[in-house]
């Protein structure tokens, strides 16, 4: 991977404030655009060894994908003018978007210098800002408002919000071990792996932003 976590990240960004302003030749722009991005990221895989496990890695990520994209399409099928929000969406979860968009500038730059001395710099840098990400939301949902009892759009919404804060755990746990056991160890594949899904967890999120907080 080299440049595709910016496009990528870029075709999302792009994609959603053309959906929320209803920019639709935004919209026709993103997915001219990411055929392009999804051939390169084809190509780039080949050039792994166990070819059938990176495969198996891109299911596992449409299963998840699917998931998500269940409950919010559930957040918006259920929600009415008069819904409570989790939160007010200009504060800890906007707090928080900038603190995943970090980590993925310094996952990326952990990604393209993992065996240098540097590349540990930016790992560390990584964890912690997971780590800030997690209090945050510990910090959200002991001052909620409603509760996932309060009707079904909520459930839907701290069912969208829960699992992603599940991922970003595992996701803190797959880098912490990547320190601990170390790259050469770990090897290339696997810290890759650990990188990518990092990468979905950083991208989900934006999703679950706009989708929960500002709809």
């Amino acid at each position: 991977m080299t440049w595709l976590p910016i496009v990528n990240a870029s075709l999302s960004f792009v994609f959603l404030v053309s959906a929320i302003l209803w920019q639709l030749n935004g919209v026709l722009l993103v997915v001219s655009f990411l055929g392009f991005s999804v051939l390169f990221l084809w190509l780039e895989s080949a050039n792994m060894i166990n070819l059938h496990y990176v495969d198996s890695f891109w299911m596992f990520i449409l299963s998840e994908i699917l998931i998500f994209g269940s409950l919010l399409v559930g957040c918006l099928w259920f929600q009415e003018y008069d819904m409570v929000s989790l939160s007010d969406y200009m504060e800890i979860p906007l707090f928080g978007c900038f603190l995943l968009i970090g980590s993925s500038l310094t996952v990326t730059s952990f990604h393209h210098s993992m065996h240098l001395g540097e590349g540990v710099f930016h790992l560390v840098s990584t964890i912690l800002l997971g780590f800030g990400f997690i209090g945050l939301q510990m910090v959200e949902f002991s001052e909620c408002p409603v509760f996932i009892t309060s009707s079904v759009y909520h459930a839907c919404c701290f069912s969208a919000v829960g699992l992603h804060f599940s991922h970003v755990l595992i996701g803190v746990v797959g880098l912490i071990n990547l320190l601990l056991v170390g790259v050469h160890i770990f090897g290339d594949y696997y810290s890759t792996l650990v990188v990518w899904y990092w990468h979905f967890v950083d991208y989900v999120w934006l999703f679950v932003y706009t989708v929960v907080y500002l709809c």
